[in-house]
């Protein structure tokens, strides 16, 4: 037999996990120093270049060890074919020879590190364990996905962190209560949209409609037609009957996003629907009973919202029945990882590009990078550089050129305006007198160009009205 079982330890447990050794039997010793009987692995070994690539094309191997040094082996021409069938696998070289010259030399051919065995035995061991153990860990982030989503059908919700465990054992127990509101908390580009699709699709209503709306982008009068519907003539343009979003989503559920930012009236007649489970169309004089999950989102803190009175306590505790708090990005640890190989196969296929992997650098910074702009960003990055990029290995360069293309794109709250001074009593104010000098002085700098200083000032231009109303500002006409 060319290649052979070492030990079958938890095959049965995870079979799809195997390492491959192709090298000298001399080196075996690196391996026999790794305790395997405390790990899940299948460790196959071969001495035959042919056999080698017969074992990945069929075994699949996570991790492919190759010895470098072995007599008479064409190491360039070998790695070029198997960089052509070990999709997916982690390629780890072993060389006497200088670290850095091996590694420049073999790194582009898709070589994730290459070690030298003459450093301490020990050292070297617990190197390869650390490697092998990593790739083990986001393996098995992924097969629980896996199954989670045969089971669930969390709708492309991926991860591993205790977080999301968490937000999935919620989903669960949501969906086993009908009618139930849900209010679903996270930064941008955290993915709210897929937990409100997650929740309506696992619940018993999975085959009635799923009905999503930002409050953000329409007018106060026209949020509230859209929500309730209006009957003929209810005003100028009403030409016919219109049904509301609660009515077409009756028996099914109503995803309400950025709901932190409707005003005050239309947050009332939101708190009645959900509470009568009645809702009256603008120009209407009947009830129209509806059975509607409502599922509400925001990347705002209502509950300072509710202590600067833009948003109704009553209605906060309406919505937050349950609730989800979704953690960024930057605090799902490894998830990064998992995220941007699926998005790196996942855009390869759909622009028919070879398919790349990332150097340990690059996964280095995919980690350390805050992504202000969550797992958006995360994706446009990733689908900018398999477009613009060449070659098969993303460097650290590649990506953080990528990072810095995107991130006047993502992080809209970031406007590059000449710099306001706001003077401050050296003995202090209060926070909404501070507001007030803010709000106040960003009108001035615009010229009152509501849309401008809303868009400088990160909200929405009711919530801008609103604020000049509670703080009585009035233009200065003399000055301009």
């Amino acid at each position: 037999m060319e290649f052979q079982n070492i030990t079958n330890m938890g095959a049965t447990k995870l079979n799809s996990f195997k390492i491959l050794f192709f090298g000298d039997a001399k080196k075996k010793a690196l391996l026999d120093g790794i305790d395997w009987q405390r790990k899940e692995y299948e460790l196959l070994m071969t001495e035959k270049a042919t056999h080698a690539l017969e074992v990945v094309s069929i075994a699949k191997p996570k991790v492919i060890l190759i010895d470098f040094d072995q007599k008479n082996f064409k190491a360039t021409n070998f790695v070029n074919r198997l960089s052509k069938i070990a999709n997916g696998s982690t390629i780890i070289g072993l060389s006497e020879k200088s670290y850095l010259d091996v590694n420049d030399q073999y790194e582009a051919l898709g070589v994730r590190q290459v070690l030298n065995t003459t450093d301490d035995m020990y050292k070297l061991q617990q190197e390869l364990s650390k490697i092998v153990d990593k790739e083990l860990e986001l393996l098995q982030g992924e097969n629980l996905y896996q199954q989670q989503k045969s089971k669930f059908d969390f709708h492309n919700i991926i991860g591993q962190c205790r977080e999301l465990h968490s937000i999935f054992n919620m989903i669960t127990k949501i969906t086993k209560k009908k009618w139930i509101t849900v209010l679903i908390l996270g930064e941008t580009g955290t993915g709210k949209e897929l937990i409100a699709r997650a929740i309506h699709y696992q619940s018993s209503n999975q085959y009635r409609p799923f009905v999503e709306i930002n409050c953000t982008t329409l007018t106060e009068h026209l949020l509230e037609s859209e929500l309730f519907g209006h009957e003929r003539g209810a005003f100028t343009d009403a030409k016919t009957q219109k049904k509301g979003l609660f009515e077409i989503a009756n028996n099914g559920t109503l995803f309400l996003d950025e709901i932190g930012e409707i005003a005050p009236v239309i947050q009332l007649k939101l708190l009645k629907a959900i509470e009568d489970k009645k809702v009256r169309r603008v120009g209407g004089t009947k009830d129209i009973h509806v059975n509607t999950r409502i599922i509400a989102a925001t990347n705002k803190n209502l509950q300072e919202a509710i202590k600067d009175k833009v948003f109704r306590n009553d209605l906060y505790y309406r919505l937050n029945v349950a609730t989800i708090q979704i953690p960024p990005l930057r605090d799902r640890g490894d998830d990064v990882l998992i995220l941007a190989r699926k998005f790196l196969k996942d855009y390869a296929l759909d622009y028919g590009s070879q398919l790349k992997t990332f150097s340990t650098e690059a996964e280095v910074l995919l980690k350390r990078y805050d992504w202000p702009g969550n797992i958006r960003e995360l994706k446009h990055t990733i689908e900018r550089i398999v477009l613009l990029g060449e070659g098969t290995k993303i460097t650290k360069e590649n990506l953080d050129e990528a990072i810095k293309s995107e991130t006047p794109l993502i992080m809209s709250g970031e406007k590059h305006v000449e710099s306001i001074k706001i003077d401050i009593p050296t003995e202090g104010i209060s926070l909404d007198a501070g507001e007030k000098l803010l709000v106040k002085a960003m009108l001035e700098k615009t010229g009152w160009n509501k849309r401008k200083t809303s868009e400088l000032l990160n909200i929405s231009r009711p919530r801008l009205d609103r604020k000049i109303k509670k703080y009585n500002l009035t233009q200065n006409r003399s000055k301009g």
